[in-house]
């Protein structure tokens, strides 16, 4: 099996599927993943900003991935693909999503998994526009072609994978040394038993990863349900766009990379 996960910054798996993550990587299926963006805006300091703390990003999503498993010549056995947008500023436009299908297309994945921008528990505007690309490029296959679309970040999931080692999202996570402190991840793992706990009105007596399984029929992305609607719209208000992104990418030097 051949399968693509296309994340809007580095640490999103740590957050959503780490544990099937590692089952993937456990079973020998080829894993691959597009990170989106290089997180140049993550931190709160603006001498950090830009190049400087993209390298370092760059260089914690690879100790991370590393945590999944390793090749014989200490490189991840997960093939990372950096897209080059610009955290905060992720375009979502023709040439975005043309560039980001020939990558899929020539990857040629099973399975794609990516952010829900539909029923999105994160709306930041990275992660929106992740998945509205993801979404939408798989729908353009021909449905014989199509992998099987999972959606992370959902509160309308319908499809569960059972977590097998639930440490193991705190040990890649604790890699991204510059958004996390020893004592984050310790709190960490507490906190993760307890959501997936209460998950469990859904998936019995077992802890497991949720996703939205997408199948493409005309209206299963409107949302109907009356609760849905009041999480939406919490998640929906609580994001305020790029604008929040100071200093802008011109006045870093960054640009989108190609």
């Amino acid at each position: 099996m051949r399968v693509l996960l296309v994340n809007a910054h580095p640490d999103d798996v740590e957050f959503t599927c780490a544990s099937t993550c590692k089952q993937m990587v456990d079973l020998g299926w080829e894993v691959y993943e597009i990170l989106m963006t290089s997180d140049e805006y993550g931190t709160v300091r603006d001498d950090f900003k830009g190049e400087r703390i993209r390298r370092i990003r760059k260089n914690e999503m690879v100790e991370a991935a590393k945590v999944y498993g390793i090749n014989e010549d200490g490189t991840p056995k997960i093939k990372l693909i950096w897209f080059g947008e610009i955290d905060g500023h992720l375009r979502f436009n023709r040439e975005v999503f043309l560039r980001l299908k020939n990558m899929v297309i020539d990857i040629n994945p099973d399975i794609i998994i990516g952010p829900d921008s539909f029923y999105s528990m994160d709306l930041h505007p990275d992660h929106k526009h992740t998945g509205w690309l993801i979404y939408l490029l798989v729908q353009s296959l021909e449905p014989k072609k199509r992998p099987t679309l999972l959606l992370y970040h959902s509160f309308n999931t319908n499809f569960y994978i059972e977590i097998k080692n639930i440490k193991i999202q705190v040990e890649a996570w604790s890699k991204h040394r510059s958004q996390t402190r020893p004592i984050f991840n310790k709190i960490l793992v507490p906190l993760r038993r307890l959501f997936y706990f209460l998950r469990r009105i859904k998936t019995g007596p077992i802890i497991a990863e949720g996703f939205r399984k997408v199948d493409f029929s005309r209206e299963e992305n409107l949302i109907k349900n009356t609760l849905h609607k009041i999480v939406y719209y919490i998640f929906a208000t609580e994001m305020d766009g790029p604008d929040r992104y100071h200093p802008t990418p011109e006045e870093l030097g960054l640009f989108p990379q190609k």
